[in-house]
């Protein structure tokens, strides 16, 4: 390698001695190689991780249940609210979410071996009209949905949406008005 550098030098000297001789004497040294900053990388970083957000909550959204959700409970602008079961699974989270928002309504499930008899439970008297003024279906074939108006509900009363499971999967709802609170499960009635 010495033989390179002489060689580089003495064709320096020929070419620009002219120009060396005029320079003050410093010492020759290599300019200092700074790092080059990598400022694309928190670019990357950050749009990879939102990537994978997305991916990550596609993937747990549609992959649990089939791209349908268990459960929904939704408060309308009008004071009611919808209730919608998927699968009998959201039976619980469903009923858990009424319980926050501090509804008069109740989703039961119905189970074999229910400990409830049915006399137990005292049925507000209600007129027909009034009865339908408190719910309305409002589900398809797949998918069991009621609006209810939580203000049409006689104070001290409970509305139970009874969850049973249909031929295929899936849910229907019956309403129920009962006096007092709701018993934790429903037995099932004849037939079903």
């Amino acid at each position: 390698m010495a033989r390179f550098e002489d060689r580089l030098w003495t064709a320096l000297v020929e070419q620009h001695g002219a120009l060396l001789a005029e320079a003050p004497a410093a010492p020759l040294r290599a300019p200092a190689v700074r790092p080059r900053r990598l400022r694309r990388v928190p670019a990357l970083v950050a749009g990879a991780a939102t990537i994978l957000a997305i991916v990550l909550a596609l993937v747990i959204g549609l992959g649990s249940n089939r791209g349908a959700s268990a459960f929904a409970v939704v408060t309308n602008s009008d004071g009611t609210v919808t209730v919608t079961i998927g699968e009998l699974v959201g039976v619980t989270p469903a009923d858990e979410r009424l319980q926050q928002l501090g509804l008069p309504v109740r989703v039961v499930p119905v189970t074999a071996g229910c400990p409830t008899v049915p006399a137990q439970l005292r049925q507000a008297m209600l007129s027909p009209e009034e009865f339908r003024g408190i719910y309305q279906l409002a589900g398809g074939e797949q998918v069991a949905s009621v609006r209810i108006d939580p203000s049409r509900i006689p104070h001290g009363d409970t509305l139970i949406l009874r969850a049973t499971e249909r031929p295929g999967g899936a849910v229907a709802l019956r309403a129920l008005v009962i006096e007092g609170a709701a018993p934790p499960c429903l037995p099932p009635s004849p037939g079903e």
